[in-house]
């Protein structure tokens, strides 16, 4: 911001990046001094923001925790200090779950999502030759 971009008022609107091994140690200490300043000020701001709205960043991380995920206006209407009218953990759209194949010995049974992924998929693969009907084991 200091060297490309002439981001200070006290190094003005020049492009100090370009040549920056040539500058003189005292420019470079300016250049320090300067991003040293913008890190410092903006620290400042965000721990005044942050203090000065702990209530409302409160209601929005319980919010958060409650239903995981707020939309634009459930958001406004949280810091608002506004109760959201949804179930608690219900998602806005269907969840998908995985579907898991257990390795052998912690599932027992036969089949999908029970241990035994050689017999569920052993089963259909050897049908006909062993086109497109299944994996053939």
């Amino acid at each position: 911001m200091v060297t490309q971009n002439g981001m200070s008022d006290t190094m003005g609107n020049i492009d100090l990046a370009t040549n920056f091994e040539y500058l003189s140690s005292e420019t470079k200490a300016q250049v320090e001094s300067e991003v040293r300043r913008f890190i410092e000020d903006g620290r400042r701001r965000a721990t005044t923001l942050l203090t000065e709205r702990k209530n409302e960043l409160d209601l929005l991380a319980k919010a958060l925790l409650e239903y995981e995920v707020l939309d634009l206006e459930e958001v406004k209407k949280v810091v608002k200090g506004e109760k959201l009218k949804r179930m608690a953990g219900v998602a806005k759209a269907p969840l998908k779950l995985p579907e898991i194949v257990l390795p052998p010995g912690l599932g027992g049974g036969s089949g999908i999502g029970t241990g035994n992924a050689k017999e569920a998929v052993g089963e259909r693969g050897n049908e006909g030759s062993g086109g497109a009907g299944g994996a053939r084991v």
